[in-house]
């Protein structure tokens, strides 16, 4: 840490004194290479600080509770993650799940590429990160709390690859990125849904720079793939930017398990170990057997007056621009304000009487 900034350490309010500078040689300490055991185990499983991939036998699937970020309270947030680390060298795969925690989907998809994998016919590893936002899980909730004179609430996919010496959720990106990501990954797939309120079509995120990227993202069977901007403070975006190209996989709605869902995103994990030559299965279902819709654009309708609003399409319609998509009466019935398309087809819904005007679009502050 520079200057006479004081360290907060993800406590969400600066440490003072010789507990500042104890606490800074403990995370220096800690930052040495190797898998790194804090010595405890919860539910049975070690409590690990730090991961090296090489550190661990081949052929075997290791599970592990990941200490991240200290709370006020003086207690951690623990990450559960897999690992199956293959019996001969190969790519090395993540898998991120949770990090907006009423996606559960997301959760559902990595536990089963899992259950599925055999580690003992493996080449290279697959890491697993279930419910990095360990608050949002608790209470099914996208956004992570801090305090800051109150109770703010943070997108956890916004701080991404985190700050050392940040709030909580800034400090906890860091941990991942630093302890658990660097050094094992060569490429990465975030998975999400749409968040509570609103809905998302089979969808893939891949930034528009990175040709690996976009290979990548035909191999999953979705109906829509966008080549992205790039969006700073998502996970995905942190990835691509340090070299490890990545996707951000939508899987439908939040706050439940859709088994088809779930199984077009494991169908996509398993084709993206097929193609790096880590299994011995065929690719299976891919985008374009599904006859992909290609984007390079997402255009919001947001609401420009209260009212009641009647949906007129479907996820996945096709539109042209101009078509009137949705009505909106008061509440004597009287129209009040039609709505119309700006882009060729339908992405992502906002269906929920609550979901705010500004909280569903893919660049806004809630997705």
């Amino acid at each position: 840490m520079n200057g006479s900034a004081p360290a907060k350490l993800g406590l969400d309010r600066p440490a003072i004194g010789l507990a500042t500078a104890l606490l800074i040689v403990l995370w220096t300490l800690s930052a040495q290479a190797g898998t790194a055991f804090s010595g405890d185990k919860i539910q049975g499983l070690p409590v690990i600080t730090q991961l090296d991939v090489n550190d661990l036998a081949p052929g075997k699937t290791q599970r592990f509770m990941f200490q991240g970020v200290e709370m006020g309270s003086g207690e951690f947030w623990y990450v559960p993650v897999i690992v199956a680390k293959g019996a001969k060298p190969g790519k090395r795969v993540l898998l991120v799940s949770g990090v907006h925690g009423d996606e559960l989907n997301s959760v559902g998809a990595v536990q089963r590429v899992f259950t599925d994998l055999d580690a003992s016919t493996l080449s290279g590893s697959v890491i697993g990160i279930l419910g990095p936002n360990r608050p949002g899980v608790e209470w099914v909730t996208r956004k992570w709390p801090t305090s800051s004179l109150g109770t703010t609430l943070i997108n956890p996919n916004r701080t991404w690859p985190g700050e050392e010496d940040g709030n909580t959720v800034e400090r906890q990106c860091w941990l991942l990125t630093n302890r658990l990501i660097k050094g094992n990954v060569d490429i990465g797939v975030d998975y999400h849904t749409g968040g509570t309120g609103s809905e998302f079509a089979l969808f893939v995120f891949a930034y528009a720079k990175d040709a690996e990227a976009l290979r990548m993202a035909e191999l999953f069977p979705v109906d829509q793939i966008m080549a992205d901007p790039g969006l700073p403070g998502t996970l995905e975006y942190a990835l691509v930017q340090a070299g490890i190209p990545a996707l951000t996989v939508e899987l439908g709605g939040p706050r439940g398990f859709d088994a088809e869902m779930i199984r077009i995103g494991v169908e996509g994990a398993e084709n993206l170990l097929a193609h790096y030559k880590m299994t011995d299965r065929p690719v299976g279902q891919t985008a374009r057997d599904r006859n992909v819709f290609h984007g390079n654009k997402l255009d919001d309708i947001p609401s420009v007056a209260g009212g009641f609003v009647e949906l007129l399409v479907k996820l996945n319609d096709e539109v042209k621009k101009g078509r009137k998509v949705a009505i909106q009466r008061n509440a004597f019935g009287d129209v009040v304000h039609e709505y119309t398309a700006g882009v060729n087809i339908v992405t992502i819904l906002a269906s929920s009487a609550d979901c705010p005007a500004d909280g569903c679009p893919y660049h806004g502050d809630d997705e």
